[in-house]
């Protein structure tokens, strides 16, 4: 790893041009885990397209409509876990499958592509989504979309990256960029994501959400820093903030602890409960 940074290191200052590029092509292709590929311990009742490249898989249930989002390099199955915990007699579940993160690699992906089909996912599910959960990337283009509309009840965001400058800004330290090399990269990122670093300052925008919201952080998660959460607390005095310890960035999401919290809050607002038993797909619709 070092000498890679030693030779990112001098790449970028020779070259800050095609270092950037580079850099960018890293950081807007997923590399979904292969153990993820085509794992499911239940199948979809039905699955229907978002725009050209994203799926919306889709599991009837009761009532309320809970819509998941995953993160960067992220897959719905991570969420089957708080799918059991919620009940699929209370609840009909709505899986993003977002761009680029298929079974198969189908190209580029960043987060103005992660709002985008959000916005689009909505607009195909047709019907009021009672809860929207989150998870990074897909946190962060949640509270950006929920920021937009007053008509979402209640929102679970688990650690949401809230500065996409500061995001850049890491792998570009990552990689020992020089400056020139840096400025290109956060220039590059900001006109393929089409939104500003302003705009998508998720913290800002936060005071504009008006769901009731649950906030969930790892204190030692090293992909998305807790200080990311605490600033969109302290825009969103009103949200809970539930943090974690130990439990990381991706196991944070099978936790029982916020597997019960999340249901909870999920059904009535209500902060601890226990967790259900037994697996969603024996649940009868």
């Amino acid at each position: 790893m070092k000498l890679f940074q030693l030779l990112m290191a001098l790449f970028s200052r020779l070259l800050p041009g095609r270092a950037s590029d580079l850099a960018l092509r890293l950081m807007t292709g997923p590399r979904l885990p292969q153990a993820w590929r085509g794992r499911s311990e239940f199948a979809p009742d039905s699955q229907l397209p978002v725009g050209e490249r994203a799926r919306l898989n889709i599991w009837l249930g009761g009532p309320q409509r809970v819509l998941l989002v995953h993160g960067w390099s992220g897959h719905w199955t991570q969420f089957e876990a708080m799918m059991k915990a919620l009940g699929r007699e209370s609840f009909s579940f709505y899986a993003l499958q977002m761009p680029g993160h298929g079974e198969e690699p189908d190209g580029a992906s960043d987060v103005g592509e992660f709002i985008t089909t959000l916005r689009l996912a909505l607009e195909v599910i047709g019907e009021p989504v009672d809860v929207l959960i989150g998870h990074s990337m897909g946190a962060s283009a949640a509270a950006f979309v929920l920021a937009e509309r007053g008509d979402i009840a209640r929102t679970v965001l688990v650690a949401p990256p809230t500065d996409f400058r500061g995001v850049v800004g890491r792998m570009a330290s990552a990689l020992k960029f020089g400056g020139r090399a840096r400025q290109q990269l956060l220039d590059k990122m900001a006109a393929r994501v089409g939104i500003g670093y302003d705009a998508l300052d998720i913290a800002r925008r936060g005071s504009l959400i008006s769901a009731r919201t649950l906030l969930v952080h790892d204190t030692g998660d090293r992909e998305v820093p807790f200080t990311d959460s605490l600033r969109l607390h302290q825009a969103m005095p009103s949200a809970t903030l539930h943090q974690t310890v130990g439990k990381g960035h991706r196991r944070v999401l099978t936790d029982k602890a916020v597997l019960g919290l999340v249901a909870g809050f999920a059904r009535e607002g209500v902060l601890s409960v226990p967790v259900p038993e037994g697996d969603l797909a024996r649940v009868p619709a």
